[in-house]
């Protein structure tokens, strides 16, 4: 750095001795030039904020930049200048040279801009005491770099005088209390935020420019409420409504009318927070409010509520009312939990029985007209299982889809007649059995969308389940070879499903249900009629005509509820 003060010294040399009255005793130069290459343009703008910094009452004593100094040194000459004759020599001509131009400092100002914002290099030099100190500084606003780089090399501790009517007022510097009015103090040169603020008084924010190594004053008249609400909101970004109007975000700090107002703190990601207040004359209502996070909303930040009220404009004589914290709600009940299981999945055993006496199958595809009849065997029942998907509301629901499949387990015997309008079937001449025996039943019935209404109480849910299904299945006699494609079931049905649940632990639950299904649409089948036995056969009664059966049963398994 004192080889960068000697060169600058150098270059200063130069720069006077082209340049051409000896400026006044103790005056300080300032001289800019860019830190990097091709932003000569910053110059201009450094030279101004330094004539921003400096008071008007100094401004003679301080030279800045090229120009002022071309008009400091305007009709020297180069020959009086010391230790640069031809007979005069000196080992360190700067220092002579600078004190015989009438300079007690000089300070190079290097600047420049890059990504991170604004950077400067000074360097303060005394020639009458042969002092270089240097100093840097970075930021991302010029004048803040720019001071805080002169600050380390320069004294430049100026004056702030703050005056308010009425005094006791308080006085904050860039939100850093100070003291009261009326009050007097130093502070740093630049751009200050000055706040005064009086319980009762609307409060007063003004930016001042204080210049180095000067003064600055400000002088106001504060303005008394009849009432005084102060609201504070976070996270960042809190919108603040007051009486259903949006004020401002973050932070209100304003006079208000006595009486009752509403207030509204609104974030994203967060629960809005609404509070009716009562203010009273000459009172000040503080509240300061952190919101509560969405359920899933990820905030970093603390929590919690103070609502502050503080009444009197004496300090020592406030008062200070708390509103309580609302206790938090009660745990949810047996039944709530209940209730939140709103979808669910369950698989069962089912057990069905038809309760007509006649179950019919069509022929499976075209191989012909035969049709099955009536049950020519004592059993009528079925088993097998179940799986069903639901989902809804709190009281209501849908079973969105659900299969069932069904299969005899004793024997079955059928009888075997034919399609309406048709004949018995025939397959080269031979009619085909009136009977077959030991069939093989294998019966799915399919529901979707079906309706549910759902009652909970404690750990049981109990529902009602109606709607339409659609029943399907093949009657295969083993070893037939007459009917060896067996026949088809195909049908459509009303039902009705009554469900009780209980939940064991959490979302598994044991069930059992009872339905009732009653047959709508479907084939039918006739049977020929009957005869006296003699021949031609004469027919003594109608045509029987066959449709299939209504069917109940029941279901019990285990379903899990989420």
């Amino acid at each position: 750095m004192t080889r960068f003060a000697r060169l600058s010294g150098g270059m200063l040399a130069v720069t006077l001795m082209f340049l051409a009255t000896p400026a006044a005793a103790e005056t300080t130069l300032w001289l800019v030039r860019p830190l990097y290459p091709g932003q000569e343009a910053l110059v201009e703008r450094t030279e101004k904020a330094l004539d921003k910094l400096i008071a008007a009452s100094d401004r003679a004593e301080h030279v800045i930049g090229r120009t002022e100094l071309a008009a400091a040194l305007k009709g020297k000459k180069v020959d009086e200048l010391p230790c640069l004759g031809v007979g005069e020599r000196c080992a360190d001509p700067i220092d002579p040279f600078v004190a015989t131009l009438g300079f007690g400092r000089i300070v190079m100002v290097q600047g420049g801009q890059d990504e991170a914002g604004f950077k400067f290099r000074v360097v303060s030099y005394e020639p009458a005491i042969n002092k270089v100190s240097p100093a840097a500084s970075a930021a991302p606003v010029l004048e803040k770099a720019l001071l805080g780089a002169v600050a380390k090399v320069v004294p430049v501790a100026s004056t702030l005088e703050v005056k308010s009517t009425p005094p006791g007022a308080a006085v904050y510097v860039d939100d850093t209390k100070m003291g009261t009015t009326p009050l007097t103090t130093q502070v740093l040169p630049g751009e200050r935020v000055i706040k005064i603020d009086l319980k009762l008084h609307q409060p007063i924010e003004e930016t001042l420019i204080v210049p180095i190594k000067g003064s600055a004053s400000l002088e106001k008249a504060l303005e008394k409420v009849a009432a005084r609400l102060i609201v504070t909101g976070a996270p960042a970004g809190t919108s603040v409504f007051i009486d259903g109007q949006f004020v401002a975000k973050d932070r209100v700090d304003r006079g208000i009318l006595p009486g009752q107002h509403v207030i509204r703190l609104t974030a994203d990601n967060h629960k809005a927070f609404e509070q009716s207040i009562s203010v009273k004359p000459d009172e000040q209502y503080v509240l300061d409010k952190t919101l509560e996070p969405l359920p899933g909303a990820v905030v970093v930040g603390p929590g919690g509520t103070k609502a502050t009220e503080v009444k009197g404009q004496v300090p020592d004589q406030a008062v200070k009312v708390t509103t309580p914290v609302p206790p938090p709600p009660p745990p949810a009940s047996e039944t709530d939990l209940t209730y939140e299981k709103r979808s669910y999945f369950q698989l069962s055993y089912e057990y069905g029985s038809l309760l007509g006496n006649s179950l019919v199958g069509r022929r499976w595809g075209n191989s012909g007209t035969g049709r099955t009849t009536e049950i020519k065997s004592p059993s009528r029942m079925l088993m097998g299982g179940s799986l069903e998907y639901g989902t809804g509301g709190k009281y209501f629901g849908v079973a969105v889809v659900g299969v069932s499949y069904l299969t005899n387990v004793e024997q079955f015997n059928l009888g075997v007649g034919y399609a309406p309008g048709a004949q018995r079937e025939v397959d080269m001449g031979i009619a085909g059995p009136a009977d077959i025996n030991n069939v093989r039943i294998h019966m799915v019935t399919i529901r979707a969308l079906q309706p549910q209404l759902r009652l909970a109480a404690w750990r049981f849910v109990f529902q009602l389940q109606v709607g339409a299904e659609f029943r399907t299945g093949q009657i295969i006699e083993p070893g037939s070879t007459f009917y060896k494609d067996g026949f088809m079931i195909l049908d459509l049905l009303a039902a009705a499903r009554l469900n009780v649940r209980f939940f064991v632990v959490e979302g598994l639950y044991f069930f059992g249900s009872g339905h009732f299904t009653y047959f709508l649409l479907g084939e039918s089948s006739r049977l020929e009629a009957p005869n006296d036995g003699m021949m031609p056969p004469n027919a003594t009664g109608p045509e029987p005509r066959f449709n299939n059966s209504h069917q109940w049963g029941f279901n019990v398994g285990l379903g899990y509820g989420f």
